[in-house]
């Protein structure tokens, strides 16, 4: 089980197009992806130097929800108050990172 120490709301980050959903709790550097197995979207999760969770990248989704996809990860974030996520597109997060 990884856990995300920060009690920020994530950034939630889609791709309509591919079906990928990035969940996004930290800006720090990732220094290692782990890949989880799962019977139905495919589920990597980021972590950093210390192994706190940057972030979880799933593909083939066509629903989701956030407590879905923490399950599905084997993430725990009982600090974090998921109802304040933000959502937008992956354009949009191209645009940002680009400006």
């Amino acid at each position: 089980m990884l856990f995300v120490r920060s009690s920020k709301p994530p950034i939630v980050e889609i791709d309509s197009e591919s079906g990928g959903v990035y969940v996004r709790f930290s800006d720090k550097a990732v220094a290692k992806t782990i890949e989880r197995q799962s019977d139905g979207p495919i589920i990597t999760v980021d972590v950093d130097r210390q192994g706190e969770v940057v972030g979880i990248e799933g593909l083939c989704f066509t629903e989701f929800s956030l407590s879905q996809i923490l399950r599905q990860a084997s993430v725990r974030a009982d600090r974090v108050d998921l109802s304040k996520a933000r959502f937008r597109t992956a354009a949009s997060a191209h645009a940002a990172a680009v400006a």
